[in-house]
């Protein structure tokens, strides 16, 4: 990341605050000019011709690199020595627009090379240009494929350049129809206007909407289509002066410093818009206001007009509010009370107007909107199940467009649209199919799209009969259909699709040449495609397709949107010499074309008019000339009005004709100017004056001229280079013309440069995590100050910059820069920029910070095996440091976790020019997906793991492990339950795993065996063995198989078999008081043999019975004497049984005082590992009755 830093350090001069001063950015003449950002001449403003030297071409004449463009008129473009201009509007046959060229001492453009054919390309491209537009260019067929252009030259030739497709394309839809139509009836009809023929000789630039470029379309000499002109002869260095006059501002040889009160004329801020006043609308003030405002000094007054047609003339009669008290105008408002239909529906517009002339606005319409009643009844309506059927809304009179709403029962229970059911802009309600639930009472309602005023229409009821059979697919009535039928530009385009037929179909949307607009969306389940905010590029044939389970159809409508007149070249205001001339030159795009009309101070200028003097005055389409300027007769407002049958439009600007003495009061010469030494020095002399003044060039009193390493440029500006000590002085620029002359001075001062006493090192060397520090020095003039910036790759290091405010990384002292934790991303140039107000000096050096590698890319498997795979990738960046070694890192679809898989890993390069490697990767699992990542190590360690490569396979094969944790036991009588650890997944090397269980008695040779086929992955196996041998040791493996094998067999475990019940019970009980409510018992222990405990002595069960009013109540107790070791020989083992009824074993004694003194009976059981399965062995028959003390 590059991080800029500022380094804040005042620019000016010592005391240069309270002096005129001016400062000259200099440059070496050593300094090649290609370098120069700095160091070109100063800009005296943003309309200065000269913005840096960075941008001038060639050396001219003077000696300077200009801007090229300022050699052409305005609206131009230079290209070469050549100036070039897209005409984009009106629309011209091939021999008229070669004329309006021809007036232009030029023609056609010949397109005779690729770079010429790319340049006009990229202005097609860049300028704001229809993609249906068109453009003659000057190339005509001599012979068949053989162009030649106007100037004799060969067409270019390219083999994609020409589109020789004889259909019409959706781009010159808007020449030939003003109408929406279907393509059914298109194909025909533009057979029969276009008439293919040989006759198309001549070309144009067209846009291919499949190809999406602009291509060679031939096209017959009449039709009209818009052009491009080409002349050498507008490309010259006068122009500099006539852009200069161009772009004088309105305040221009006017000394008044607050801009608001400059003399102006007048201007419209906001045009009227069309009204519609709603009659239908209760309200308590009946008027309606039509609104304009304009700006100028001084402020404008207004006059509103009504225009009204006689004989299809227009008429145009002043509304007098004196005269007719009904209207009332307020500023730029017109107000008319009680308005009437009759009276005052029409057409208006107003008029501006001050001291320096008029202008009118816009022509609006005001309208009476209103909804008349629905008729009181309707007829029933009558339909067949499974066909289609559309109810039409029968609406009142209304103006304007008004929205339909259908109701079901009731209202407002509207209709709700779904896959069947469709509510179209139309006004109808359309059902694909019938349904018996759509019997019902139906009813349209309708409200105004401008106001809230609304009708409901009355019930009829929808009945809907059986039939046998259903309505194959067709389209509904005349869909597709198009809302509005003439859609204009910057509005929504809706298009709607509904079909009858069962099943209820699809929709779908899609446009013959090309994608749908990107600003489209589909909605109503796809019926409806509403193209937002359209423009002429949406043009074209749209197809919607309406599919079932049994058939599937096509039909398509032609967009033409058409385009109210937009004004793409303005007027502006002309500030002109005496007895010079004036070109207003308006341009406007529009469908259908425009035409243009010029107005002067609101008064039309009609050409053939007697009044017209058309030796002072030019009108040819979109230009007024205006020669011999005088301001009592010429100074005024203009207007050009471009208008179609849509709208018409206006553009305005102020003309006024000067004739002032050279003045320096706005601009004076800077009364010091500072340069520096071997540097340029331009010295600008920008007096207001009319006509053009005359400058001329004094240094000390002494005429100087344009000679030497002095230029005087056409504009008057002095420059000098290289500027030496002997160029110090004073210059005055003395301008003069009819009316006076004026002159400025200022004083030259050269200054020493700046020169390093101390630069950065050519080239550092650094390593991640280190510190950079970099310091440079200067030395200079003591009057000037100077500005230490750092730079990191071409991008100032800025103290401002939310980035390094919030990064400590980087410290910035004047001249010294310091960078902590250096990253890679460091690396890279620094410059350390020193700049005064008169020059700037740089210093470079190249910082390489080193560190582990980069990632490596294009990871791919060339070969993969059962345990091994063939990897290739191609290095990332070194970082400065030899790659050692790689590591690679492996994920498998059972283990997200990235792990390393092979290390230390040496590669083999495959290919020296890309630097190609491939290594091998051992110890794979079969039967797996593996993703594999490289990592590069170098000495300074590890980099950054690649991208994961794709997801490859290894090869399947028998399972490598043998389950683990063999062991077993328990279970019923008569089973053998053997366990293990099931394989893991990335264990299992193929599917279909399963086991293998082997078992033999101890001491036994020969195994048996059991395949668990369909028990899968389980980690369990019970095998039946004869009952008699209970709790007897056997030997068990397992062995795990899959669908390629079997794998290795386990070691060898011994467990036991299931325990049976014991047969003995316990002897000799004895009990002896312990306390008042414990007893101490003990028995004689049963001998701790196979046959007789059957398995594993676990604990025994000594009962209670305790005597209540002669009968006894019974208790049982589990004692587990795990704890306990059973002794060897017989005897007694005694338990402290507590006589409490509900106690745990684990309590010694209770102290219950009510317990004492009950007799007691005693029983014994011995239970072993079955108890759990509640087999308990006979109760000892050994019973007694015992008192507690």
């Amino acid at each position: 990341m590059q991080f800029i830093l500022y380094v804040s350090i005042a620019l000016f001069v010592r005391n240069a605050h309270s002096q005129n001063v001016k400062y000259n950015l200099g440059n070496n003449q050593n300094t090649p000019l290609q370098y120069q950002s700095f160091n070109g001449p100063t800009p005296s403003n943003d309309d200065s011709f000269y913005a840096s030297v960075g941008r001038y071409k060639s050396p001219d004449k003077f000696g300077l690199r200009m801007q090229e463009e300022n050699f052409c008129p305005e609206h131009w473009r230079t290209y070469r020595s050549t100036c070039l201009r897209i005409h984009k509007s009106p629309r011209k046959d091939y021999v008229n627009a070669q004329k309006i060229c021809q007036a232009y001492q030029g023609d056609l453009v010949s397109i005779d090379n690729l770079e010429k054919h790319s340049f006009v390309l990229k202005l097609l491209d860049t300028e704001t240009i229809s993609k249906s537009s068109r453009f003659f260019i000057s190339a005509r067929q001599a012979s068949p494929g053989n162009w030649i252009n106007a100037d004799k030259t060969q067409l270019l030739t390219l083999e994609d350049a020409f589109n020789y497709d004889t259909e019409v394309d959706s781009s010159s839809y808007e020449v030939i129809f003003n109408k929406n139509k279907f393509s059914s009836k298109y194909d025909q009809r533009k057979k029969n206007l276009l008439g293919y023929n040989d006759e198309r000789n001549n070309l144009v630039y067209a846009f291919n909407m499949n190809s999406e470029k602009w291509q060679f379309v031939p096209v017959e000499s009449s039709d009209h289509n818009l052009f491009i002109c080409e002349s050498d002869r507008l490309y010259s260095i006068e122009n500099v002066n006539i852009l200069a006059d161009d772009r004088r501002g309105y305040d221009y040889g006017i000394e008044i410093k607050d801009i608001t009160k400059v003399p102006r004329g007048p201007y419209f801020i906001k045009q009227p818009r069309d009204t519609t006043y709603d009659t239908g609308k209760i309200k308590i003030t009946k008027d309606v206001m039509l609104s304009c405002l304009a700006g100028g000094y001084p402020i404008p007054t207004y006059s509103w007009y009504r225009e009204l047609y006689t004989n299809d003339n227009v008429t145009v009669v002043k509304l007098d509010p004196l005269k007719n008290s009904r209207y009332t105008t307020s500023g730029g408002s017109l107000i008319i009370h009680d308005p009437q239909q009759i009276q005052d529906q029409g057409t208006y517009h107003c008029i501006a107007e001050n001291k320096y002339g008029k202008i009118i606005s816009e022509s609006v319409e005001l309208n009476f909107g209103y909804i008349l009643e629905f008729n009181l009844q309707r007829s029933s309506e009558n339909g067949e199940m499974n066909w289609g059927k559309s109810l039409y809304c029968d609406p009142p009179q209304h103006y304007p467009d008004v929205r339909y709403y259908w109701s079901r029962t009731y209202f407002p229970n509207f209709v709700e649209e779904d896959q069947r059911v469709f509510v179209s802009h139309d006004g109808s309600l359309y059902f694909s199919s019938l349904e018996i639930k759509d019997r019902a009472n139906y009813s349209c309602n309708v409200q105004s799209t401008v106001s809230d005023t609304g009708r409901n229409g009355p019930f009829f009821n929808l009945q809907v009969v059986s039939h046998p059979h259903y309505q194959d697919l067709i389209f509904a009535n005349t869909f597709p259909k198009i809302y509005p039928e003439a859609p204009v530009a910057g509005k929504d385009v809706r298009l709607e699709c509904m079909a009858f037929g069962y099943p209820v179909p699809s929709y779908n949307w899609t446009r013959k040449s090309g994608n749908l607009p990107r600003q489209s969306y589909l909605e109503s389940y796809n019926r409806v495609l509403v193209i937002r905010n359209s423009t002429a590029n949406d043009n074209g044939e749209y197809t919607c397709t309406i599919k079932n389970d049994r058939k599937f159809l096509s039909k398509s409508i032609l967009v033409n949107i058409q385009m109210e007149p937009n004004f793409t070249i303005p007027l502006k205001d002309k500030l002109k010499d005496f007895q010079s001339s004036v070109t207003f030159l308006c341009e406007a795009t529009a469908i259908p074309d425009v035409n243009y009309t010029w107005y002067k101070n609101a008064q039309l200028m009609d050409p053939e008019s007697s009044k017209f003097n058309k030796d002072k005055y030019i009108i040819q389409d979109n230009i007024l000339k205006i020669n011999f300027l005088d301001p009592e007769e010429d100074n005024g407002m203009y207007q050009c009005k471009a208008s179609n049958q849509l709208k018409g439009v206006y553009s305005s600007a102020q003309l006024r004709v000067l004739s002032m003495k050279p003045s320096f009061k706005k601009k004076p010469l800077e009364s010091e100017i500072y340069s520096i030494y071997n540097g340029n020095t331009t010295i600008e002399c920008e007096p207001e004056a009319a006509p053009r003044p005359k400058i001329v060039w004094k240094k000390d009193g002494n005429v100087i001229g344009s000679g030497g390493h002095r230029k005087i440029l056409p504009v008057g500006t002095l420059y000098i280079s290289p500027t030496s000590r002997d160029d110090e002085g004073v210059y005055t620029c003395v301008a003069s013309n009819t009316q006076g002359v004026a002159e400025s001075k200022a004083r030259l001062i050269v200054l020493q440069e700046l020169r390093f006493i101390e630069q950065l090192p050519p080239k550092l060397i650094k390593q991640i995590d280190e510190m950079l520090y970099l310091r440079c020095d200067v030395s200079y003039d003591e009057v000037l100050d100077v500005a230490f910036l750092w730079a990191h790759n071409g991008r100032l290091i800025n103290s401002d910059d939310d980035v390094f405010r919030n990064n400590s990384r980087f410290f910035v002292n004047n001249n010294h820069l310091e960078v902590h934790n250096l990253t890679l991303l460091d690396s890279g140039e620094y410059e350390c920029i020193v700049k005064s107000a008169v020059n700037q000096v740089v210093s470079k050096t190249n910082v390489f910070v080193q560190g582990p590698p980069g990632a490596p890319g294009a990871i791919k498997v060339i070969d993969i095996k059962k345990t091994d795979a063939v990897l290739e990738w191609i290095d990332g960046s070194d970082n400065g440091r030899q790659i050692m070694f790689y590591n690679i890192l492996g994920r498998t679809t059972w283990n997200k976790t990235w792990v390393n898989i092979s290390e230390n890993v040496v590669a083999q390069e495959i290919d020296r020019y890309n630097g190609r490697k491939r290594a091998v990767v051992n110890n794979l699992t079969p039967g797996c997906g593996y993703e594999f990542s490289v990592m590069a190590v170098n000495d300074l360690g590890g980099g950054t793991p690649s991208l994961p490569s794709p997801l490859y396979n290894t090869q399947k094969d028998k399972p490598y492990l043998f389950p683990k944790n063999i062991g077993g036991g328990g279970g019923k009588i008569g089973d053998l339950t053997i366990t293990w650890t099931p394989l893991l997944p990335e264990e299992q090397n193929s599917i279909d795993i399963h086991y293998k269980v082997f078992y033999r008695l101890l001491g036994q040779k020969e195994f048996a065996t059991d395949v668990l086929k369909h028990r899968g992955n389980t980690g369990k196996a019970v095998v039946h063995i004869p009952s008699d041998k209970y709790y007897t040791k056997y030997e068990v493996k397992v062995q795990a198989i899959n669908d390629l094998g079997d794998g290795p067999v386990s070691d060898i475990a011994v467990i036991y078999s299931a325990e049976d019940m014991p047969q003995v019970a316990p002897q000799q009980t004895i009990a002896r008081s312990f306390n008042s409510t414990a007893l101490n018992v003990s028995w004689v222990s049963v001998p701790q043999t196979r046959e007789t405990i059957r398995g594993k002595m676990i604990g025994h069960r000594v009962r209670k019975f305790r005597k209540v009013l002669f009968h006894y109540t019974k208790q049982t107790i589990f004692c587990t004497l795990r704890s306990y070791a059973a002794p060897r020989r017989q005897k007694l083992i005694p338990f402290v049984l507590n006589t409490k009824p509900g106690l745990q074993q684990e309590t010694r004694r209770i102290a219950d005082a009510s317990e004492s003194f009950v007799h007691m009976k005693i029983s014994l059981i011995f239970y072993n590992d079955n108890a759990v399965m509640l087999r308990f062995h006979t109760e000892s028959t050994d019973r007694r009755s015992y008192v507690l003390n």
